[in-house]
């Protein structure tokens, strides 16, 4: 698999845009500029790796989902985790 500059900008603005956030917000947030952010999101060219890692700390993604698209978000595995303890606690209950 190689990275496709254009589908990680593509994840970057989903995510901003999944979190409410203009594009001024999050740049300022990560200390960046907002024309830098544009670039980024569109593809017309990549971030650096420690903006990358930054960006994957700043959205709670693995570094992998960010730039390859795979391996998940590990904010919604943290959610599925909690839901397979609460459903584990419940049918203890019921022994």
């Amino acid at each position: 698999m190689t990275f496709d500059v254009k589908a990680c900008g593509a994840r970057i603005r989903e995510l901003r845009m999944k979190n409410g956030l203009t594009q001024e917000t999050l740049a300022e947030d990560l200390n960046i500029t907002d024309v830098h952010l544009r670039r980024i999101e569109s593809g017309v060219r990549g971030g650096s790796i420690e903006l990358l890692i930054e960006f994957a700390d700043y959205f709670h993604v693995s570094l992998d989902y960010l730039v390859l698209g795979r391996g998940g978000r590990t904010d919604e595995a943290k959610e599925e985790l909690n839901r397979i303890r609460e459903r584990v606690e419940h049918i203890m209950q019921l022994l």
